[in-house]
């Protein structure tokens, strides 16, 4: 089962594949960032949102899609 600091990992590592470190030769690769950077950035946000009054809550498998 996926945690919400699973889901927020996989979207802070698909904005690097997106948006490439550019102009920094000491990078290693343009679409890659460390774990422990990728860890680090989903605390924060996970504190900030908490601090802020946000709480993640997982939907119900029966749940549907709004309407559009």
């Amino acid at each position: 089962m996926l945690e919400a600091t699973d889901v927020i990992m996989a979207a802070i590592r698909s904005a690097f594949d997106s948006y490439p470190k550019e102009g920094d030769p000491e990078w290693r690769s343009p679409n890659w960032i460390m774990p422990e950077e990728c860890a680090h950035l989903t605390r924060v946000i996970m504190r900030e949102l908490d601090a802020g009054g946000f709480q993640i809550v997982k939907k119900p498998a029966d749940a549907q899609p709004p309407r559009s």
